[in-house]
């Protein structure tokens, strides 16, 4: 009898056990931006690389609006069981915290780091008629000045921060020009209403090709192989415009470390599978990896120097 009843409570108890092996069912990748972006194309590659890995799907859900912030406290607040994760960005996680401080939400705190994902370069952009063909050029046109305008995603973007850096490091006379709708600000820049766009390369190769945009500068570390004729700024001697967009994976805090460590030996992997490297290569995007650690680390970094701009130019966003 003993025996029966010992038998019994085992094999009810090896169904509950392997219930508890992570994962065992549907993972969701939050992503705060829309279809077809270049972070919801990264979200995808990876979804679709890890569920073949985990044997497991994966799923993208989209959540949108006020740049980033909801979709982050979206993610922030569901259950830490490695089932809801975040495709993070230079917006949510080194942005966000300084433009929104009466929410008391740090999504530094709210989501903790697993692997960095990927990076894109980002370039100062005009049109040929312009008249202006190099940085350089721009910069001492300005400063003899002429008042130029910039496009960029909108208010307190990283793109945003980008051409703020470049008018308090050269004290130049740029006035902003936000835009809701992204691709309308390439037409304007193209038919002469906006004089520069400062925006990710990935959405303006086109353009660039054709000739119908000028990049006058990248500003990732080394110039890129799809735009072997533009300069970066750190060779034009501009060291502190060097700035890439980057992307990567989060969980919400309290997530089980053993999840964490799974997934980040997951990214690892397939960051080294040449059919997903070369499915982000095809859209500009250098694929990256690394520990949570150095992830962590990165996030901080850029966290403190686009506070401490943030400040010192004096952006605000009602709330």
């Amino acid at each position: 009898m003993i025996r029966m009843i010992f038998a019994t409570l085992l094999a009810l108890a090896v169904p509950a056990t392997a219930q508890d092996v992570y994962p065992s069912r549907t993972i969701t990748i939050v992503c705060p931006y829309a279809a077809g972006t270049t972070p919801d194309i990264i979200a995808r590659q990876f979804g679709d690389a890890l569920s073949q890995r985990l044997g497991q799907p994966v799923i993208i859900e989209s959540k949108l609006g006020a740049g980033g912030l909801l979709g982050t406290e979206y993610a922030a607040a569901q259950k830490p069981d490695g089932y809801t994760l975040f495709l993070g960005s230079k917006d949510t996680n080194a942005v966000l915290g300084h433009l929104y401080p009466k929410r008391n939400f740090d999504p530094n705190k709210a989501l903790v780091p697993i692997s960095l994902l990927g990076t894109i370069d980002n370039a100062f952009v005009v049109s040929p008629s312009l008249g202006i063909n190099t940085l350089k050029e721009f910069i001492e046109v300005s400063k003899k000045g002429r008042t130029f305008t910039f496009a960029s995603p909108g208010v307190g973007t990283n793109l945003h921060l980008l051409g703020e850096l470049l008018r308090a490091n050269e004290k130049l006379n740029m006035t902003h020009v936000p835009y809701r709708a992204f691709p309308t600000a390439f037409q304007d820049v193209i038919g002469g209403r906006v004089d520069m766009v400062v925006a990710g390369v990935p959405p303006i190769t086109g353009m660039l090709a054709t000739g119908k945009l000028k990049a006058l500068a990248v500003t990732g570390p080394k110039r890129m192989a799809a735009l072997p004729d533009v300069p970066t700024t750190k060779e034009l001697g501009y060291d502190d415009l060097t700035f890439v967009g980057w992307f990567g994976l989060l969980a919400p805090a309290g997530t089980p470390q053993s999840i964490l460590d799974k997934l980040n030996a997951e990214a690892k992997a397939i960051a080294q599978l040449p059919a997903y490297r070369a499915n982000l290569e095809k859209i500009y995007v250098t694929p990256e990896g690394g520990s949570p650690a150095e992830f962590k680390a990165l996030i901080d970094k850029e966290s403190e120097r686009l506070g401490a701009l943030i400040r010192q130019v004096g952006i605000k966003i009602e709330q």
